[in-house]
């Protein structure tokens, strides 16, 4: 069955599981300033599309530059939750073909560069994706980082995420309306099967950004890193178990776009791109 595009070396998969045993991933790793979550300015989901929209159209801020801030913003985080130090170890980036796909694809380009062993995963046809989704599939091509192209049975991604050390999941992300279909769905349940601790970008896929529902298949995230503001959602009992640590990241959207809509950051970032959530 052709489940998804995937990296992968035909007769290396053996090789490369037979490897290193590497300290626990932290789930809250320390170093970031704190918020709590009473002090934030949760959004929904329309809102916080009208704000992206109003920072492209009227400051001109491209979603490229959104994509690599929060990939990089991801990557810093996940050099974090191993202690600080790249030592090759095995994660997997299940990226999705919109902007939060582009995402994850950006955040393996930092850490393959960093030292760890990057192994993304597409969860769409290339020919489908968004133009920002294809354009990091593209840099990675170039960079030897992705050979794409090649069907990946369902047993090859199992046995891939069983042995990973962490999965970034940024299959979908905050426009998910209802539960996540096709391509994704299949990855997202294969994820959550494994076990293998997960970093989430900004909503952990199968749980709706503005009401916390939780739909199925529905990742189970050991961190989410919510990028720009927060999504209302989250804070839900409902998805509590999915969401795991919170942590949110400065994608650099001008601060005159908040002002505007009338948002007081109230110097959420003064300390860092990246703050520790407190419910």
């Amino acid at each position: 069955m052709r489940l998804l595009e995937a990296r992968q070396r035909i007769g290396e998969t053996r090789t490369r599981f037979a490897t290193v045993k590497h300290p626990p991933v932290k789930p809250a790793p320390g170093g970031f300033p704190h918020r709590r979550a009473s002090t934030l300015p949760f959004v929904s989901a329309g809102d916080m599309r009208e704000l992206q929209r109003s920072a492209l159209e009227t400051f001109h801020f491209d979603v490229l530059q959104m994509t690599e801030n929060a990939g990089r913003a991801a990557a810093a985080l996940v050099l974090a939750m191993f202690g600080g130090k790249a030592r090759s170890q095995r994660v997997v980036v299940l990226a999705g073909g919109g902007s939060m796909g582009a995402s994850g694809l950006a955040a393996a380009r930092h850490m393959a560069k960093w030292g760890f062993n990057v192994e993304p995963v597409i969860g769409e046809i290339t020919d489908e994706m968004a133009p920002v989704a294809r354009r990091q599939v593209e840099i990675l091509r170039a960079c030897g980082l992705y050979y794409g192209e090649q069907a990946s049975s369902e047993e090859t991604l199992r046995e891939h995420l069983e042995h990973a050390d962490l999965i970034v999941d940024s299959l979908v992300g905050y426009g998910l309306a209802g539960p996540p279909v096709g391509i994704a769905a299949a990855v997202a349940e294969l994820a959550t099967q494994s076990g293998r601790p997960v970093l989430s970008l900004d909503v952990p896929t199968g749980v709706d950004a503005t009401t916390g529902q939780v739909y199925q298949p529905a990742i189970r995230a050991t961190t989410t890193l919510l990028l720009d503001l927060p999504k209302r959602g989250i804070l839900e009992e409902s998805c509590r178990a999915c969401v795991g640590e919170l942590f949110l990241a400065d994608v650099g959207v001008p601060a005159l776009v908040y002002e505007r809509a009338g948002i007081d950051l109230d110097g959420i970032f003064s300390e860092g791109p990246i703050v520790r959530i407190r419910r």
